[in-house]
């Protein structure tokens, strides 16, 4: 049960980082360094994401023990 929390809270946290992300680099021109930039915050989001996901996962086993 914990590992599809995990993967389901790292999609949902993703997803709403993915939609930031392409947000801010809409408003950009288009190059190479642009788009290696958002290669790099992408994969920011998903080390983020990962790390949201187990917190919120160790939460709710937290308040689930309580």
């Amino acid at each position: 049960m914990k590992n599809f929390l995990m993967l389901v809270f790292t999609a949902v946290y993703f997803v709403i980082f993915f939609f930031v992300v392409d947000r801010l680099f809409t408003l950009l021109p288009l190059n190479g360094l642009v788009n290696i930039l958002a290669l790099v915050c992408l994969f920011i989001a998903f080390l983020a994401s990962v790390g949201l996901a187990q917190f919120t996962v160790h939460k709710i086993k937290e308040w689930n023990g309580k």
